[in-house]
């Protein structure tokens, strides 16, 4: 499953991140309304997990700015604002359940099972491909061609979003906050040891390179047959 965590309080937002994560999701994160609502319009995931007060924009906001645009991602609205008419206010504007805090990590897991089967995710939601280079986020597989490709699970994270956002540039700082939930110097090496690996692993042996190096930007992923 590809999440997206909305909460203004970091811990709790850090402490989701990784728990989803140790149990086999991906899962990213946004501290305020303005940025979740930004990444729920360009990205594709499963379900949303929404704090309701937050700066900027509050949960039920950010579910109707997406509702009015047609988007139907599955919206779960936390909130310390538990009586039922709270409940029924956030399900009216547009979420799709509504978890009182204080919550156990089990129910919240649950639930977001509940709604990603719900929605029924097409194959062609859960499959990037750039060229002949194939990444499953389901079974964790990939494919180049006919040959399957063993990745560890940073590699894993980290092809994937780079797949994400093939034919952009992705800088270090990027794939250090969205890969390795750093916040520091983007000049450590961390990145260039992985990009190497990932580069040996589904480059070496074909005809057609597809990560590529930008110089003094960061990396890119792109069918170079185009």
């Amino acid at each position: 499953m590809r999440l997206l965590i909305i909460e203004d309080d970091r811990v709790a937002a850090d402490y989701l991140v990784k728990a989803f994560r140790e149990v086999g999701h991906v899962a990213e994160v946004a501290y305020d309304g303005d940025d979740g609502l930004a990444l729920a319009l360009d990205g594709q995931y499963d379900v949303l997990i929404v704090d309701r007060m937050m700066p900027k924009r509050d949960g039920l906001s950010v579910i109707g700015a997406l509702r009015a645009k047609d988007i139907e991602t599955p919206a779960l609205i936390l909130s310390a604002l538990g009586q039922v008419d709270d409940r029924v206010k956030g399900l009216r504007a547009g979420g799709d359940d509504y978890l009182p805090k204080p919550y156990s990590f089990t129910e919240l897991l649950a639930r977001v099972e509940v709604l990603a089967r719900r929605r029924g995710s097409r194959q062609e939601e859960t499959v990037l491909r750039v060229g002949d280079l194939e990444l499953d986020r389901l079974s964790h597989v990939v494919r180049r061609g006919q040959e399957e490709i063993t990745l560890q699970p940073r590699e894993f994270r980290l092809l994937e979003y780079l797949m994400k956002h093939a034919g952009q540039v992705v800088t270090r700082t990027m794939l250090l906050e969205n890969v390795w939930d750093y916040h520091f110097d983007p000049q450590t090496n961390v990145i260039d040891v992985h990009i190497s690996r990932l580069r040996s692993k589904i480059d070496k042996g074909f005809s057609q390179p597809l990560l590529h190096t930008i110089r003094g930007a960061g990396y890119m992923i792109r069918d170079g047959a185009r």
